[in-house]
């Protein structure tokens, strides 16, 4: 499949990690914080959750506009703890997958994220050995640090410039059809990673 590509973007949740809503609920109600678990459980986008992800809110803010909407008393860290129980590990097989595939193909990530997250992975799920999140990606892109998220067309025209690819010889790996529709608009090819664990067996 990806003989044609010189370039693959890869979403984080549902492609790299996996995302456990449940754990993540559970964790924000032994807190006391049952309003934001029914916007988890719901997949809501809200204004707090957005803000955080195209980074116009800080940390901070997020965990004392948690506290203000769920009357808890909740630590900064605590708040961190259950936000960040939605991902999953990322497998050694994916990480050493990406390895290889640094031999033939120029790898990037594009993520809808936010500070609590990307912190997390950088810190935690991308080391590997020796290996660390620099070693796997030419470029990372994440929304909270560029102020776009996907679906916006805005944020893939960003990646090909600062990433200097061209559309047609880039292949974009993402869970959800909807972002994929949004980088196809700009001529980028698209697979949707439907369950986690299906690009594995087609990128070669």
């Amino acid at each position: 499949m990806t003989g044609k590509y010189k370039n693959i973007i890869f979403d984080l949740g549902g492609v790299l990690a996996g995302l456990d809503g449940q754990r993540c609920i559970e964790a924000f109600n032994s807190l006391g914080c049952e309003k934001v678990s029914y916007y988890v459980e719901k997949h809501l986008t809200a204004d707090l959750f957005y803000d955080i992800e195209i980074g116009n809110i800080t940390t901070a803010d997020f965990c004392q506009e948690v506290r203000r909407m769920t009357g808890c008393h909740a630590s900064d860290e605590q708040i961190v703890w259950a936000w960040n129980e939605l991902l999953i590990a990322i497998p050694e097989r994916k990480l050493r997958r990406l390895l290889d595939l640094r031999n033939k193909y120029r790898l990037f990530l594009l993520s809808n994220t936010n500070d609590m997250h990307w912190s997390l992975c950088v810190e935690k799920l991308f080391r590997y050995q020796e290996w660390g999140v620099t070693d796997y990606f030419e470029q990372t892109f994440v929304s909270y640090e560029m102020h776009l998220a996907k679906p916006h067309e805005k944020i893939y025209a960003e990646v090909l410039r600062q990433a200097d690819i061209k559309p047609e010889e880039t292949l974009f790996i993402d869970d959800s059809k909807v972002n994929l529709e949004g980088a196809h608009a700009l001529g980028i090819h698209g697979f949707w990673n439907e369950h986690l664990d299906d690009w594995l067996g087609v990128i070669k």
